[in-house]
């Protein structure tokens, strides 16, 4: 990549910002710790950018950094007594942890997606771990409405997981 344009840039930035900071999350535990990293990966990117040797694999590139970057905060980070509170980083290989990412990443733009209602029904169950009954009482709804959002949204994310799963593996 070497010099490479601002539009090239913004392109990748607004393509793999999202799957970036999932990747990140995975080591960090931590959104905030997560974002840094990527957004540091980026304007060290864009600092470097004129000076650098071409780059092959943008995407690549990226991920490992961001990867390298987020294992940098872990070890920084106070709270961190032994070796035992790593996240387990070698389960998986870089790729899988890309597609894992990846994947993510379109699963959360599926869930943008949701009607309003649906997609806080759905959150307050799958994400707070609400009980159908909390959700009911808390917006003021049947149990019954809850049960069938939380189907139509599972139902609309399954086909998600259907393209997605085709989309890398045909």
């Amino acid at each position: 990549m070497g010099a490479f344009t601002t539009e090239e840039f913004e392109r990748s930035f607004k393509e793999l910002y999202q799957p970036l900071c999932l990747f990140a999350l995975r080591f960090t535990n931590k959104v905030d710790d997560a974002e840094d990293a990527v957004q540091q990966t980026f304007a060290d990117l864009w600092d470097k950018r004129t000076g650098m040797n071409r780059i092959l694999n943008l995407k690549a590139y990226l991920f490992q950094s961001v990867r390298n970057r987020s294992l940098s905060v872990i070890a920084k980070s106070e709270w961190i007594q032994s070796e035992e509170l790593f996240p387990d980083v070698e389960d998986c290989s870089l790729e899988e942890n890309i597609y894992h990412a990846e994947r993510d990443a379109r699963l959360w733009n599926e869930i943008d997606k949701l009607p309003p209602e649906r997609k806080k029904i759905f959150l307050l169950s799958k994400r707070d771990g609400l009980k159908y009954r909390e959700i009911a009482d808390e917006l003021n709804i049947s149990i019954k409405t809850v049960e069938n959002q939380i189907s139509k949204a599972l139902k609309t994310l399954r086909e998600t997981a259907i393209r997605i799963y085709t989309f890398f593996f045909g």
